[in-house]
C-alpha cells in the first residue's frame, strides 16, 4: 500500500479577473509562488490550471501532507465550492519534476473540451474520462514559465507555448513574481 495519493479537485474563483492582455491572472501568479515555494518542504507536487473562474488542480505527494494542504485550501478565501474530483493511491507522483506547473489557459483545453461536447471549462461537469484526459492534458503540455524549483523543467518546456510570443512579454509578470519572491528570500537570510 502506497503513502503517496494524487487528489484533483475544482474550485470557483472569487476574486474578479482582470484585463492584463492574456497573461497570468495575478492573483493567480501569487498562488503560484506560494506553492512553489511551501510544496518542495510538504513532499508535493502538482500542476494547476485556471480558466472561466474555475481551478484544477492535481496534487500528488504524502496522504498527510495533502490532507493538511486541502484543509488549508478549503479555507482559502481565494476561491469557494471546493470539490475533490478524484483521490486515489499511486505508486509514485507523474509530476515528479514540478513542485506546481501551470498551464495557461491554452487551444487544446478548448479542444479537449469540444470532443467531450463543452463550450467552457467547467470541472464541475467533468466525468472521469474527462477528468483523466485533463490530467493527462496538464502532463504533456509545457509549463508557462518554466520556473520550477523542485528539478529543472524538461528540455522541451524550457520554450515558451507559441500563445505566449503571440501577445509579447505575457510571461514577465510571473518571472518578476519569481525575482521579487527570491531576491525577498536572500535579503530576508542576509538581514538575520
Amino acid at each position: 500500500m502506497s503513502d503517496i495519493h494524487q487528489l484533483v479537485y475544482a474550485s470557483r474563483a472569487t476574486f474578479q479577473p482582470t484585463d492584463n492582455g492574456g497573461g497570468v491572472e495575478p492573483e493567480v501568479a501569487r498562488i503560484l509562488m506560494q506553492s512553489r515555494r511551501n510544496n518542495p518542504r510538504r513532499g508535493l507536487v502538482g500542476a494547476l490550471y485556471y480558466g472561466d473562474g474555475c481551478f484544477f488542480q492535481c496534487l500528488e505527494g504524502p496522504r498527510a501532507s495533502i490532507d493538511d494542504l486541502f484543509g488549508r485550501l478549503q479555507a482559502d478565501p481565494r476561491h469557494r465550492d471546493v470539490l475533490v474530483l478524484r483521490r486515489h493511491e499511486i505508486a509514485a507522483p507523474s509530476f515528479a519534476e514540478w513542485s506546481m506547473k501551470y498551464v495557461p489557459t491554452a487551444g487544446d483545453v478548448q479542444t479537449l473540451l469540444a470532443m467531450h461536447g463543452k463550450d467552457r471549462f467547467d470541472p464541475y461537469t467533468f466525468d472521469e474520462r474527462l477528468i483523466e484526459a485533463m490530467v493527462g492534458l496538464l502532463h504533456h503540455r509545457a509549463d508557462s514559465d518554466g520556473l520550477n524549483p523542485v528539478a529543472p523543467p524538461p528540455r522541451a518546456a524550457r520554450t515558451m507555448p507559441e500563445e505566449t510570443h503571440e501577445g509579447g512579454a505575457r510571461w514577465l509578470l510571473p518571472v518578476l513574481v519569481f525575482v521579487a519572491v527570491a531576491v525577498a528570500a536572500v535579503a530576508a537570510v542576509l538581514l538575520r
